[in-house]
């Protein structure tokens, strides 16, 4: 029988409560920074920028700082108020996607952009720490579930509300102070401003008690001086469980950030769609696919742990993945029969590949001790973000340029990619669910200052 507090319905229900503050706040980031996308011509034409320079804007100078500096996040996480780090963040990131409004040059913009990184490192590891003390076992894997919803809401709506934004703004418009904008500068300090009720709603948000129902005894030496070198040499120490984890999760993330990134340039070359056709088409794909995937991978990681199966997460993980397979090979097989055929294999495929999205969390956490949670938390997004972002657009695009030397064949590249990515996933996963069995039958190995 589980040992940790019972909790009221009223305690119940304001842990969900603030499961979706929380979550708003996460598809709010994400709105925030690929809103950039819709705005390459606009942008490009004002500012008198080159492709690559704008390439600079959407990658390095989010992706760059927003990695590096969430390490340091997450050691403040462990230690200091996480609402507070979290509001300091959204204030942050919200001033800095206003002043990409006001941008009047490259450097301006790539200024900005660090700052919307900067601040958007702050939220994850805090949030992702706060529901872990928010929810037992048995309910965490749909908690963070929920809250992971928000990376697809989010960019689904960065889509569809920064469209109808831009849409809605005249082309030209005289401020006081400001002088003259144009509407993709207006658009940005209109979601800038979007931040000032999702800071009031943080208000509403109470810190939880550190460790509540994790069932591991506190220490409070450690807590004191959980440093980065210190958690690094416990990650080093039991670095079976955590390269299994970050390696194998990093599989099916790069997986979805491969197709995100080239579906749509799929259907444009292969099947001669419309840009307009396929941005909406795919938008509602991930807003409604994805977020249904990652929300049945939590409800089937809570059924396993409710069932006292010590790989809970993780073997929800695993079924999600082999799950992936067959449509990640036909999605974009060049043997596709039509455009309908590859738009229902992706939707199966956002279903099952966002299956890991709030497993992956959840059985980080229940797998390191309380006092560096956060720490370890940050450096599992530092890691899918570089394998995930970074390499999987690019293994494509290497693919199809070295390869098949034909831009038409991307479709074959993303069908090559998942085809070695998802066995491979299942290979480590599968690993990891025998390491971490053990290490939740035995019990979480403390973390200790001497480890130091």
């Amino acid at each position: 029988m589980s040992s940790h507090p019972r909790q009221t319905s009223a305690e119940k229900a304001y842990s969900w409560y603030v499961v979706g503050v929380l979550m708003l706040c996460y598809a709010l980031s994400f709105i925030d920074r690929q809103v950039l996308s819709l705005m390459v011509e606009p942008i490009k034409r004002d500012l008198v920028l080159t492709d690559t320079q704008f390439s600079l804007l959407q990658g390095i100078a989010f992706a760059l700082f927003y990695t590096f500096v969430g390490l340091f996040m997450g050691r403040l996480a462990d230690t200091k108020n996480r609402k507070k780090i979290i509001m300091a963040g959204l204030a942050a990131w919200s001033f800095m996607t206003a002043c990409c409004g006001l941008a009047k040059g490259f450097f301006g913009l790539f200024a900005a952009r660090v700052g919307v990184g900067v601040g958007e490192a702050a939220l994850s590891p805090s949030a992702y720490s706060m529901i872990g003390d928010y929810f037992p076992k048995e309910s965490l894997g749909r908690a963070m579930s929920t809250y992971t919803v928000g990376v697809y809401l989010g960019s689904g709506l960065a889509f569809l509300i920064g469209g109808g934004l831009i849409a809605a703004m005249p082309d030209m418009v005289q401020l006081p102070l400001l002088g003259e904008l144009k509407s993709w500068q207006l658009t940005f300090i209109v979601l800038g401003l979007a931040g000032i009720p999702m800071f009031l709603l943080l208000l509403t948000v109470r810190e939880p008690k550190r460790g509540r129902f994790s069932g591991q005894p506190e220490n409070s030496t450690a807590a004191n001086d959980t440093s980065i070198a210190g958690a690094l040499s416990y990650f080093r120490q039991h670095k079976s469980f955590y390269l299994a984890h970050f390696i194998g999760m990093s599989m099916l993330t790069m997986v979805g950030y491969a197709y995100h990134s080239w579906v749509p340039a799929y259907f444009i070359r292969f099947w001669n769609w419309e840009v307009a056709d396929i941005g909406v088409t795919y938008g509602l794909i991930n807003i409604l696919a994805a977020p249904a995937g990652v929300l049945t991978g939590g409800f089937l990681g809570d059924f396993f742990a409710k069932r006292q199966v010590s790989d809970a997460f993780v073997r929800s993980a695993i079924v999600g993945s082999y799950c992936l397979f067959v449509p990640a090979v036909l999605a974009t097989s060049p043997m596709s029969p039509s455009p309908i055929f590859s738009l229902v294999a992706l939707c199966f495929l956002h279903f099952f590949a966002s299956f890991h999205g709030g497993m992956a969390i959840a059985a980080l956490h229940t797998g390191t001790p309380i006092e560096i949670r956060a720490q370890a938390t940050a450096y599992y997004l530092f890691v899918i973000n570089l394998i995930g972002l970074g390499l999987g657009p690019l293994l494509v695009a290497l693919i199809t340029d070295n390869i098949f030397q034909n831009d038409a064949q991307v479709g074959s590249s993303l069908m090559i990619l998942g085809g070695i990515a998802v066995p491979m996933s299942i290979i480590i996963l599968t690993k990891l669910s025998s390491v971490y069995s053990q290490r939740i039958r035995d019990g979480v190995p403390a973390y200790h200052v001497e480890n130091h």
